[in-house]
């Protein structure tokens, strides 16, 4: 198996390279966090290659009630982080419960005939709030919604109501910064020196890192500190700075290949049907999120606070992704 899916564990082993790198040059202070987070993480992948995720049928309400307890947390504490309530602080560090629920959610959506319940978790990650992770969360169900009739049925009436109900939602739910980042996203130029000032200079440091990039530890824009968040939301223009269209293509290429293996993975799993939909609702998370991280780095997306996988520093993001790694290697 090692030998078949070499091309993906080289494209992990890739971006870990990168991820590295990038984080000893714009946030060295967090450079042995991010390294402990991957170490964890490869722990963790190799406890899921143990799971069984069949074995968890009859625990799928006990994994669904963890869940909801997890992200109940953070509510409960009501101690807010840059205007939102997403992260527990258990003193030396701080975990995010919308990431780390990410496989055990699979784990019960595979399990069971009752998937609209991951409304649940949904909303309760909108109301902390927290408009990515909420996203990232409802990309989980997408194979369901192919391969369950009636859960296509209840996409499209609840986008018709989004529609109908979207001059309401503009006014009274999407918060004031939420409806800033759709503003700027469509002009970016609308407000340069506030909410349209953190696309702007993604693009500049994009524009400016040429075929080559500029070095590592030579770009202006996130060494003086002109890109925000440039450890996190922002690591792909970081990236694009300091190792130009190389570094960009090169991480764009281990996407894919990873993207591509998961899917031969998948189509693998055919007779494993728990299997093959939590394989693909894996597909959709990576894939989805990349193109949002990267659409909004070129200014082509609204800013929604995704991280790049593998890339953005994270430990719970990075620790719940390489589970689910492990968990498809299971078999």
């Amino acid at each position: 198996m090692i030998n078949r899916y070499l091309p993906f564990f080289i494209s992990v082993f890739v971006l870990f390279l990168m991820n590295m790198l990038m984080v000893s040059s714009v946030a060295p202070s967090l450079l042995v966090k991010q390294l402990l987070a991957w170490i964890i993480g490869l722990i963790f992948f190799i406890f899921g290659t143990q799971l069984n995720p069949k074995s968890l049928k009859n625990k799928q309400l006990i994994i669904f009630i963890i869940c909801c307890l997890l992200l109940s947390v953070p509510l409960l504490m009501n101690t807010f982080t840059r205007g939102s309530r997403r992260w527990i602080d258990i003193g030396f560090t701080t975990i995010q419960p919308s990431e780390i629920i990410k496989p055990l959610l699979l784990l019960f959506l595979i399990n069971t005939k009752y998937h609209f319940l991951a409304a649940i978790p949904i909303l309760m990650t909108l109301i902390q709030p927290d408009l990515g992770s909420a996203i990232t969360l409802s990309l989980l169900l997408t194979p369901f919604l192919i391969y369950e009739k009636y859960l296509q049925k209840l996409a499209i009436l609840g986008f018709i109501s989004f529609l109908v109900f979207s001059p309401l939602i503009w006014k009274y739910v999407l918060k004031d910064y939420q409806r800033n980042r759709i503003i700027n996203f469509i002009n970016p130029n609308h407000d340069p020196l506030n909410q349209g000032y953190n696309v702007i200079q993604s693009k500049i440091a994009i524009g400016s890192g040429g075929f080559w990039g500029k070095g590592y530890k030579k770009g202006s824009q996130s060494q003086l500190f002109f890109l925000p968040e440039k450890h996190t939301d922002f690591m792909f223009a970081a990236i694009g700075e300091e190792r130009g269209v190389v570094g960009i293509t090169t991480i764009i290429g281990c996407y894919l290949v990873i993207i591509i293996s998961l899917i031969a993975k998948a189509y693998d799993t055919t007779q494993n049907r728990p299997m093959f939909l939590f394989t693909l609702a894996l597909v959709f998370q990576i894939w989805i999120q990349s193109f949002i991280n990267i659409g909004m780095n070129l200014g082509v997306m609204p800013v929604t606070g995704i991280p790049l996988p593998f890339l953005s520093v994270g430990g719970s993001s990075l620790i719940a992704l390489l589970l689910s790694l492990g968990i498809i290697f299971s078999i």
